[in-house]
Order: C-alpha cells, then structure tokens, then sequence
C-alpha cells in the first residue's frame, strides 16, 4: 500500500488539511461578514494560517535528510537543466490558468443546461479537471519510487486550495466569499477532512493488507469519497 510507504512528516500537512477545512466549514456555517481591508476575517485566518504551517512543516522537513523526505536520490534529478524545467514550469503554469478561466465559463453554462447546480460542478466536475496535473506529477514521483513526494503533491495541493478563498475576497466586491457561498460546499469540507484523517491512520497504523492491490485505506478513500459525490448531487438536484 502507498501510504505505508509515507514519512511521518506528512502528518503535518494532513493535519494543517483538516485544521484549514474545518475552519471554511465553519466560516460558511457562521457566514460572518467581518472585512479587514476587503478581505473576510475567515479568508485572512486562512491564509496566515497557512502560512504559518508551511514555516511548521519547513523546519520539521530541515530536520530530516533529503532522501528521507522525498524517498529518492539526487542522482535521479542530473539530467535536467534547472533554467530550462524553470521555464517549462512557466509555460505549463500559464497554460493552466489560461484554461481554467474557460473552464469556469463551460461549468457555469453545463451546470444551468443540466441543472445539476454549480456547487456539483465545481466540487466534482472542475475538481477533477484541474486536479489531473497534479495526478499525473504524483504518477510520475510513484515510478520513481518517490513515494513520500507523490503524497505530499496531493496534501500540498489540498492545503494551498485553503488560500483560494483569500484571492478571491480581493477581487469579489461585496461580502467576504465564505458567507456567500452554497451550503453545500460544508458537506465537501466535512468529506475533505473524513479523507485526510483516513490518511492519517493509514500513515500511522501501516496496515500490511491490500485488496486487489490496493491497500484498505485506498478502498475506504474510496469508498467515502463517491458516497460524498452521491450526497452532494442529491442535495444539489433537491435545491
């Protein structure tokens, strides 16, 4: 199982993962109209929050080896140029934002054409979308058995999320986003954090059994996170 393969340390950033969803969840259910300098308090909390975890996670991180960490050598990295990944980085990096502009546009229309209501869309549909560099950057770190760093993609990419709605209260002019935004999104918070604690466990038990491969852990990811889906479109079609 992959997770058995995992560092202690990226408890860390699990456990930031469940502290920085548990207060949007609560943020959304309290819909406090609170602004610093145009931001939502709840928005500002969440990104000096952030903030302060990575520093957390960094100096854990110096105190272990490199190797350790990421569970691969140096060796595997002489072959590439550092100025060229660098630019490559850039241009990859524009591509995405060019393109999830229009995915917004395509979710919005998709979501009043098949009434499927847009918390659906953005919580599964774009979700999935956006989420494929990130699947395949963590594809790419399993083949060369870079274990622990393929799950830190996934943990890093669910912590840095937690910023969005800070970004966004910068460029919304009116309340914070967090008060405005569909209930539903508190189910998806809640499902979030059930999946990173499964994590967890899994990181800290290391079950040896697998199922077709796959290890429990994997299976009960799994499993939460489709009957999450269901739950969430269900609520969806009944709005």
């Amino acid at each position: 199982p992959l997770l058995r393969e995992v560092t202690p340390g990226q408890i860390l950033t699990a456990i930031l993962g469940i502290f920085l969803c548990a207060i949007a969840a609560l943020s959304m259910l309290i819909k406090s109209s609170l602004l610093f300098v145009g931001v939502g308090i709840d928005s500002l909390t969440l990104i000096i929050l952030y903030f302060l975890g990575i520093v957390v996670i960094f100096k854990y991180s110096k105190k272990t080896k490199p190797d350790d960490v990421l569970g691969v050598s140096e060796e595997n990295y002489t072959a590439y140029s550092l100025p060229l990944t660098n630019i490559k980085f850039l241009i990859a990096a524009i591509i995405i934002i060019f393109t999830a502009m229009k995915l917004a546009q395509v979710a919005n229309s998709l979501a009043d054409l098949t009434g499927w209501g847009t918390t659906f869309m953005g919580t599964i549909m774009l979700a999935i979308i956006t989420s494929l560099p990130e699947l395949v950057t963590a594809l790419a770190a399993i083949r060369i058995k870079a274990y622990d760093l393929a799950v830190g993609i996934v943990l890093g990419a669910n912590i840095l999320n937690m910023t969005i709605p800070f970004f966004s209260d910068i460029f919304y002019d009116g309340p914070p986003i967090l008060s405005v935004v569909s209930p539903q999104h508190i189910i998806s918070a809640l499902i979030a954090i059930i999946l990173t604690s499964i994590a967890i466990a899994s990181i800290v038990y290391k079950p040896k059994k697998s199922v077709f491969s796959l290890g429990i852990a994997a299976w009960l990811i799994l499993l939460v996170y489709f009957l999450g889906i269901f739950l969430i479109f269900k609520i969806g079609i009944k709005i």
